[in-house]
């Protein structure tokens, strides 16, 4: 039974999803954060600082909340040392996908944080990275393209739904993280400060 306060500093279908499947009792507040990246930082920390960016405002949001945990994550996907976000258009998933294709250097990296507080005061935080490495299948033009129509690719970094996606595979790393959001962290600071 978990009896603290979990908010997930985020309104991405896929993390809540991921709570809820875990059976962590949640409420969601959107933090709104700045996204754009540090481009001097490596692409792991581009992502930790942004999910970092997300916690402080929701953490800032919930002073008089007293004791709580806020959960915030960041990904893209990088391809040929290249780091995507989400397209911009159907036809710019489109290629990049087909570039993707038969392909098993794709990397899922998240940017993980997790904030431990009480009133104003931070008492443990977690701030990471964690890369994943993937596959992606040949697919068929017509499997593509149900695919584009049908699982919202310009919300997905890189246009990639890993979870919902029979032709993506994990080779190294966490499902988890593929999914865009490392809850193994989470998890911890639950059995930690229970």
């Amino acid at each position: 039974m978990i009896n603290i306060n979990i908010i997930l500093a985020s309104k991405s279908e896929i993390r809540k999803q991921m709570l809820e499947e875990a059976d962590i009792p949640f409420e969601v507040i959107v933090s709104d954060a700045d996204e754009t990246p540090d481009l001097s930082k490596s692409f792991g920390e581009q992502l930790q600082d942004i999910s970092m960016r997300k916690a402080k405002i929701v953490f800032e949001k919930t002073i008089n909340r007293g004791k709580r945990i806020i959960v915030a994550a960041d990904q893209n996907m990088v391809f040929d040392n290249v780091m995507y976000g989400k397209p911009s258009s159907i036809q710019k998933a489109r290629e990049l996908l087909k570039s993707m294709m038969g392909k098993d250097n794709i990397f899922a990296y998240t940017g993980n944080t997790v904030i431990y507080a009480d009133g104003d005061k931070i008492i443990k935080t977690i701030n990471n990275y964690d890369i994943s490495r993937l596959s992606m299948d040949i697919l068929s033009d017509e499997k593509l393209e149900d695919y584009l129509k049908n699982s919202k690719p310009l919300t997905r970094a890189g246009g990639i739904m890993v979870k919902e996606c029979d032709f993506i595979h994990l080779q190294e790393g966490r499902l988890s993280t593929a999914y865009g959001m490392t809850i193994e962290y989470l998890q911890e600071m639950i059995k930690e400060v229970q």
